[in-house]
């Protein structure tokens, strides 16, 4: 009778662990690239310090969508910052630069953000303009500066860039690519 009730166990734990590694697959996306970078400088964010995003060259050219990550401390003193994006694509093909203003609190000045794990708040702005890489340049690089007045800007520990397909990239050479595009 023992043995048939770890037996039981036994099954219910491997059930168990199917099903999460099962719903883990499920939470897959079609994120072609993820980096966090830190900010220099223990006094805040210099703004002649832009942060230099380099692409993999297998990125495959099409239309992707970006997400623009901060972690910041509490100690930020504003309710929203300024950002410039600079897309840079090769020599020949010129910068665009974006500019965005991302709101970091609500109305009242209570951080959008529920908590903060390990002293920071983590907030991800979704551009609502696409990313387009016109030709399979092996140069791709976007830079990330503040425009903020006050310089150094304390309180940002990190900026980071998410691209994830939005439906119009060349199929064909990302499955050609599968298992090798960057996460």
């Amino acid at each position: 009778m023992y043995r048939l009730k770890e037996s039981f166990i036994h099954y219910i734990k491997a059930g168990l662990a199917l099903c999460v590694l099962f719903l883990l697959n499920a939470c897959h996306t079609d994120t072609r690239y993820h980096v966090y970078q830190a900010v220099s400088g223990e006094e805040g964010w210099d703004k002649s310090d832009s942060l230099a995003f380099h692409l993999p060259v297998g990125l495959s050219s099409g239309e992707y969508r970006m997400e623009i990550g901060l972690r910041h401390t509490g100690e930020y003193p504003y309710r929203d910052i300024w950002l410039s994006v600079t897309q840079l694509e090769g020599d020949s093909i010129p910068p665009r630069t974006d500019t965005l203003h991302i709101y970091l609190t609500d109305e009242k000045g209570h951080w959008v953000q529920s908590g903060a794990m390990g002293g920071l708040y983590q907030h991800v702005y979704v551009s609502d303009k696409p990313v387009i890489f016109s030709t399979d340049s092996i140069d791709r690089i976007f830079r990330i500066t503040h425009l903020m007045r006050q310089n150094p800007l304390p309180g940002i520990s990190d900026v980071g860039i998410r691209l994830f397909l939005s439906g119009r990239v060349n199929a064909e050479k990302d499955k050609q690519q599968d298992g090798k595009s960057p996460q």
